[in-house]
C-alpha cells in the first residue's frame, strides 16, 4: 500500500497555508475499504481511498478487503497548516515619573505561530499628550517617527521569534496616558485579539494631601490617600492629637494606608518630611479631620 501526499519539505511531512484543504491518498492492488487515522485514533466513516482534511494532525491508513483482512498502517503522514499568531505586548516603565520627566515604552512583538511571517508592521500612534524623544533600541527591522506615528517594520519574524522595541518619551501633563499598539502581517493569523495592546501610563502631580478622611468602609476616603508621594525617594509621615502627642508614625516610607485606627473622631496635625530624587528635603504640614460616620 502506498500514500500519495501534497508537495512536502520531506517524504512524510505535508505543509501548507492554513485553511487549505490537504487530499491523502491510498491505493492498492484489488478491492479494498480503508480506515483512516488522526494522530492514533480512528476518523469515523472514513473508508475510501482518499482523505480531504482541513485538520492538522498525524495521518495513517490501512487497507481491508473482502474478508476482513487488514494490511499494517501505513506510515504516518504529518500534515501541518501553517499561520502565525502575532502577539504584541506594549508596557510603560514602572517607576513613576512626573510631567516632562523621560521614561521608557517596551514593546515586543513575538511569532507565536508555526509559520515564518513576513512584511510583519507595528503602528503605535501617541498621544499629544506625549512628546517624542527617540528610539532607544530596536532587535530587529527598522522604525521610524513621522508626526506622531510609529511605524515598526519587521521584514521577517521566523516562528517562536520575539523582536522588542524601546521608545523614549515624555509626558506633558498629569494624569493617565493611554496608549495603543497593533500588529500585522502577512501570515494568517487565528486569533487577532493579541495583535492590539493597551498602556494606561500615570503621570504623577505635585503633592496634595486631603483635610478629611471617613474610615466608614464605604471604600470612599477611606484612608489619608497623598497624591504625588510616589515621586519621592524618602518620605516620613507623623500624625498628632491636638494635644500634640504623635499618635501615628510611618517607617519604611508612608504607604496611603493610614485610616485613624483606634482613634477618635476629631481634628488632627501632621508633618511630611520628603526627600526628592535629586536629594532635596523639604516638608508639608497641615491638618486632617477624622470622621467616622459620613
Amino acid at each position: 500500500m502506498h500514500v500519495a501526499t501534497a508537495k512536502a519539505q520531506n517524504p512524510n511531512e505535508i505543509r501548507v497555508p492554513w485553511g487549505t484543504p490537504v487530499t491523502l491518498g491510498a491505493h492498492s492492488d484489488g478491492n479494498y475499504s480503508y480506515q483512516w487515522y488522526r494522530d492514533g485514533r480512528v476518523i469515523a466513516n472514513e473508508n475510501r481511498s482518499t482523505l480531504t482534511t482541513t485538520i492538522g494532525g498525524s495521518y495513517r491508513v490501512k487497507a481491508i478487503n473482502n474478508g476482513d483482512c487488514a494490511s499494517d498502517l501505513s506510515d504516518a503522514f504529518l500534515v501541518i497548516f501553517e499561520y502565525s499568531d502575532l502577539e504584541i505586548i506594549k508596557k510603560s516603565e514602572a517607576r513613576h515619573v512626573g510631567p516632562n520627566e523621560t521614561f521608557t515604552y517596551e514593546i515586543t512583538v513575538e511569532n507565536k505561530g508555526n509559520a515564518n511571517n513576513t512584511n510583519v508592521v507595528m503602528i503605535d500612534a501617541l498621544p499629544p499628550s506625549l512628546t517624542y524623544l527617540g528610539i532607544e533600541s530596536n532587535t530587529h527591522g527598522s522604525a521610524t517617527y513621522n508626526n506622531g506615528l510609529i511605524r515598526w517594520n519587521i521584514p521577517l519574524l521566523v516562528d517562536r521569534q520575539k523582536a522588542t522595541l524601546l521608545i523614549k518619551v515624555q509626558g506633558k501633563n498629569v494624569g493617565s496616558i493611554i496608549n495603543v499598539a497593533r500588529v500585522t502581517g502577512d501570515l494568517f493569523d487565528p486569533d487577532l485579539s493579541n495583535n492590539t495592546s493597551t498602556d494606561t501610563k500615570k503621570i504623577i502631580g505635585n503633592i496634595r494631601v486631603p483635610n478629611v478622611i471617613t474610615p466608614n468602609g464605604d471604600g470612599k476616603n477611606d484612608v489619608l490617600k497623598i497624591e504625588g508621594i510616589e515621586l519621592y525617594k524618602e518620605n516620613t509621615l507623623s500624625i498628632f492629637n491636638r494635644w500634640g502627642n504623635e499618635v501615628y508614625r510611618s517607617t519604611g516610607g508612608y504607604n496611603n494606608n493610614w485610616s485613624g485606627e483606634g482613634l477618635s473622631e476629631g481634628t488632627y496635625y501632621y508633618v511630611l518630611k520628603l526627600v526628592s530624587k535629586e536629594g532635596n528635603t523639604q516638608s508639608v504640614t497641615g491638618w486632617i479631620t477624622l470622621l467616622r460616620d459620613k
